[in-house]
């Protein structure tokens, strides 16, 4: 061990401090920003700024480092072995690529963060005790294996929050920013202090003679350590300054390419684009408002707008909203899609769609308005609205001729029946089996007409005859369904079973006639097993879902729309009775209720006819006494 009277003492040049830390803070500035130029390059370019930012960023750690060694001073000569000095140079400019190379990729993860901070840490650490070995002097050098030991650690933190600070400052696209300014100070102070850990770790003791190879030392004098600073700063300020010119060209390069852009997407609009000043006077034009007005461009450009294309009868009003505009800084079109109309140069009319927008460009307004001939659209909106009241008009003509003819068919058929079936009556065995024969098909066919009047005229009545509606209770409307069916549930022993039903706002006749097709038809089309049925409701979201199920003989698959049509039977008269058209007034009841209606069924495994009403206002909590 080395006597601590042996020791050489050493002392520092406080200035040479100051300087070594005012670099390290520069320096540290400088690779905030090259790392914006390394992260923002592509191709050849970005491998030259990386090798070039490397290059000026590990020569400022480098000098940070030599000139704070030789604020170190000893009461013996002192001499460097330049080769050893020039190794530390290369130690620093490769701890600095790998750092510039870690803070541009696109993302950087903590994992990754630790990796490169440990390379640059471990980079830094040799650059120094790299230079501390180029000594030349007639001294021993040994060194504290704790204090090296932090100064390797304090290294890798150091470079740590160096890559994190530098990673989140790169975006910064002001030239001078507190923020980078703060993270340059804080990493400038940050790094001599690993620098000046290491030079506590190193102490010396006289010898006779100097050690280590002095074939290559040279002194080092005021003048060097002033070379050093100048070339130091001469770097440094080049690359900072290439950096800034860079991003000054970028920027105008974004700028003119965005400007190309926009002028392009402006040109190429498929809308009319009209740019005006707050004279009044035209300032851009593009080809689709050429087409639009029937102007061209070099005819329109410098003109008053609203002599070229606003009607004599809407201009003054535009000259007072402009001034109303220049005055307040509102006004009643400013940034709304109206529609209004426009004049073509040959004089005619036309309506137009119109979007008008401000921005302030100097000392004066600037006014954009994209304009839409919307001619066809007036035309096909006309010819849609005529469609519509024609086909209410020819529905209702409809209705109404359906509602008459089944009424007024009534009678005559009731006479055509009674006669026949008294036909029937008076003379059966009376003629032949023919005229018996004949007779049973008249009465038959006078009955199934009336079925099918009767059915037509309740179609009709949906509409025609329907009720105002009103909050009901859906499980009494129910119940008079299944009073009405209470002689064919008793003759096929159907079970019925309903759950809980919420009020809901409807007509009431017509809903406990839709729950009578469908209880109806459920004990209708059963098989061989006993009929059960189920009726259920619940909430899904703002309307009821209702539900009747049956175990019957089922549907397939493809007739589910089928049978909601008029008139649509998929069974013979004589083994299913019935006119066809139950499922349509089911389907006309939902649909003048605001729901919807459709079947979930399979053959032989029963039906599922699913139907939805909104929910009313105020029977949200319909179910809490269930």
């Amino acid at each position: 061990m080395t006597s601590p009277d042996m020791v050489l003492a050493g002392s520092f040049d406080y200035r040479l401090v100051v300087l070594s830390v005012l670099i390290a803070i520069l320096a540290s500035y400088a690779a905030l920003d090259l790392a914006g130029r390394v992260t923002s390059a592509q191709g050849k370019v970005r491998l030259f700024w990386l090798n070039g930012g490397a290059v000026a960023m590990g020569f400022g750690i480098w000098s940070m480092h030599y000139i704070g060694m030789l604020a170190f001073r000893l009461p013996i000569p002192v001499q460097y072995d330049w080769p050893t000095v020039l190794l530390s140079l290369v130690a620093a400019i490769v701890a600095s690529g790998i750092a510039l190379f870690v803070v541009s990729r696109q993302e950087m993860g903590v994992i990754r963060a630790v990796l490169g901070s440990i390379y640059m840490g471990s980079g830094i650490a040799a650059m120094h005790y790299t230079g501390m070995a180029a000594m030349r002097l007639s001294a021993m050098c040994s060194y504290s294996a704790t204090l090296v030991t932090l100064s390797v650690i304090l290294a890798i933190v150091i470079s740590f929050v160096a890559l994190w600070l530098t990673f989140y400052s790169r975006e910064e696209t002001t030239e001078c920013s507190w923020r980078k300014i703060l993270s340059a100070v804080v990493m400038g102070a940050a790094i001599p202090v690993m620098h000046y850990t290491g030079m506590a770790a190193a102490s010396f003791t006289p010898s006779r003679s100097v050690h280590g190879n002095q074939s290559h030392a040279i002194s080092v004098s005021s003048l060097s350590v002033a070379g050093v600073t100048i070339v130091t700063l001469t770097v440094l300020g080049i690359a900072l300054l290439t950096s800034l010119a860079d991003r000054r060209f970028s920027l105008q390069a974004l700028e003119l390419e965005s400007s190309r852009r926009h002028h392009q997407v402006i040109e190429t609009a498929l809308d009319a684009f009209i740019e005006m000043d707050s004279d009044g006077l035209i300032t851009g034009w593009n080809a689709q408002a050429e087409t639009t007005f029937g102007w061209s461009r070099s005819e329109a450009i410098g003109k008053t707008l609203s002599q070229m294309i606003i009607p004599h009868r809407y201009r003054e009003a535009h000259k007072q909203g402009l001034r109303r505009f220049l005055a307040t800084g509102a006004g009643p079109v400013m940034n709304k899609r109206i529609e209004i109309v426009g004049l073509r140069r040959d004089g005619t009319e036309f309506p137009i769609e119109l979007a008008i927008g401000a921005i302030r460009w100097g000392e004066k307004h600037l006014f954009s308005a994209f304009v839409r001939d919307v001619t066809e659209q007036k035309r096909a909106q006309q010819e849609l609205a005529r469609k519509v009241e024609e086909l209410a008009r020819s529905n209702a003509e409809l209705e109404q001729f359906a509602y008459v003819a089944s009424h007024d068919l009534q009678e005559p058929l009731r006479m055509v029946a009674s006669y026949t079936q008294l036909l029937a009556r008076r003379y059966k065995g009376k003629l032949d089996s023919n005229a018996d024969e004949f007779i049973g098909f008249a009465v038959d066919g006078a009955i199934r007409m009336q079925l099918l009047v009767q059915d037509l005229l309740s179609y009709s009545r949906v509409t025609t005859k329907g009720q105002s509606f009103q909050l009901i209770d859906a499980k009494a409307a129910c119940a008079n369904a299944l009073e009405n069916l209470r002689t064919s549930i008793k003759d096929s022993n159907a079970i019925v079973n309903v759950g809980p039903l919420p009020p809901v706002l409807a007509d009431a006749r017509q809903f406990m006639q839709l729950f009578q097709n469908l209880i109806g038809n459920a004990v209708k089309y059963c098989d061989e097993r006993t009929p059960e049925i189920n009726v259920a409701a619940k909430p899904d979201g703002d309307q009821w879902l209702f539900s009747v199920q049956d175990n019957g003989i089922g549907i397939a698959p493809q007739y589910s729309e089928r049978i909601f049509q008029m008139f649509q039977r998929l069974h013979t008269t004589k083994k299913h009775s019935g006119t066809g058209i139950g499922l349509a007034i089911c389907r006309k009841i939902v649909e003048r209720h605001g729901g919807k209606i459709w079947v979930e069924a399979q053959p032989g495994k029963g039906s599922t006819f699913v139907f939805t009403i909104p929910r009313a206002e105020g029977g949200r909590n319909e179910f809490e006494n269930h």
